[in-house]
């Protein structure tokens, strides 16, 4: 039997820092809609603007929707509606625009985060996402 899973992302629970605007949040904030270890999910997070972040990877295949704001990517900007699909494994990092970005992050489940030169962590426990 299947499942269906039905929430605003506006209502999902806060599993990193917390909403903008309220109370101190430097590395921003996520929601999470479905399963964090059995997948698949939804993180819906927010950065502020000027976070850089590093080189790094995942071992899930990840989607990235825009909502508002953007980052750029080398030379790519990614504004609102734009979709990043990327492989797992694959490296990338980025530099979020002045005014912040809000995006939607889709992936099959539990996934880490290393960077590169090889350091992993579990973004759910260091509060990275």
């Amino acid at each position: 039997m299947g499942r269906a899973l039905i929430m605003h992302i506006d209502d999902a629970p806060w599993v990193r820092g917390g909403p903008r605007g309220e109370g101190d949040h430097p590395d921003g904030g996520g929601q999470l809609v479905g399963d964090l270890e059995k997948g698949p999910w939804v993180h819906v997070n927010w950065l502020p603007g000027g976070l850089v972040a590093p080189k790094h990877s995942h071992d899930h295949d990840e989607i990235i929707f825009i909502l508002e704001g953007g980052f750029s990517m080398g030379r790519r900007k990614c504004g609102p509606g734009t979709v990043v699909y990327l492989e797992a494994d694959t490296q990338y990092g980025f530099e979020v625009w002045p005014e912040g970005v809000r995006f939607l992050n889709i992936r099959q489940g539990h996934a880490t985060y290393t960077e590169a030169g090889g350091t992993s962590v579990d973004p759910y426990e260091s509060g990275e996402a």
